[in-house]
């Protein structure tokens, strides 16, 4: 079998392409960018307004003669309707304002009721701060309420498991008072508990 060794070099030569794509016609499309559409828009815009300004102007109207304007004719005053246009340029509202005023019902003074009445229809409250099973503690407390103030007492009770000693502070009617020891006992680390008395 003998091969062609003149046609092998001959495509080497060339670059080593094939026959089919040296048989292709070499044809290369170039595309514009689209900026240059933009600008391509705006200068046919300016040319189509330089071209429909530069026209001539509207053809002119033919004048026509002047006629003179006749006098206007004199109305004589009329005392009716005088008044109106009068009425007219004055201002309705102060004829309506006067129509549409609202007369109320008297009503008496508010009479605030004396604090002492206000006081006696309030639930009566003590707050407890303290409950010990000896006495020892409960004085303790109560010595130590006195010098900030306050008017303690101890109330012992007898239980099923023993004696209890409770500190109590109280009694308040104004919820003001009351407010003002609770925060007092909040301030001092002692809990305190709140209790309505019986009416």
């Amino acid at each position: 079998m003998s091969r062609d060794f003149a046609k092998k070099t001959s495509a080497n030569k060339r670059g080593g392409a094939s026959p089919r794509q040296e048989d292709a016609p070499v044809t290369q499309r170039r595309e514009l960018p689209p900026w240059s559409w933009l600008i391509f828009g705006v200068v046919l815009g300016f040319g189509l307004a330089k071209w429909q300004g530069s026209g001539s102007e509207p053809p002119a109207l033919p004048r026509m003669a002047a006629v003179p304007a006749e006098p206007a004719a004199v109305v004589p005053p009329d005392d009716s309707v005088a008044p109106q246009d009068e009425e007219r340029k004055r201002f309705d509202f102060y004829n309506l304002l006067p129509q549409q005023e609202v007369t109320t019902a008297p009503v008496e003074e508010y009479q605030s009721t004396p604090r002492d009445t206000e006081n006696e229809n309030l639930p009566e409250y003590i707050l407890q701060v303290g409950s010990f099973r000896a006495k020892a503690d409960a004085e303790r407390l109560v010595a130590k309420l006195k010098t900030q103030g306050h008017a303690p007492m101890i109330a012992s009770t007898e239980t099923a498991s023993g004696t209890w000693h409770r500190v109590r502070i109280g009694p308040f009617k104004d919820r003001r008072k009351l407010n003002m020891a609770q925060d007092a006992m909040a301030r001092d680390n002692i809990q305190s508990l709140l209790i309505r008395l019986p009416q």
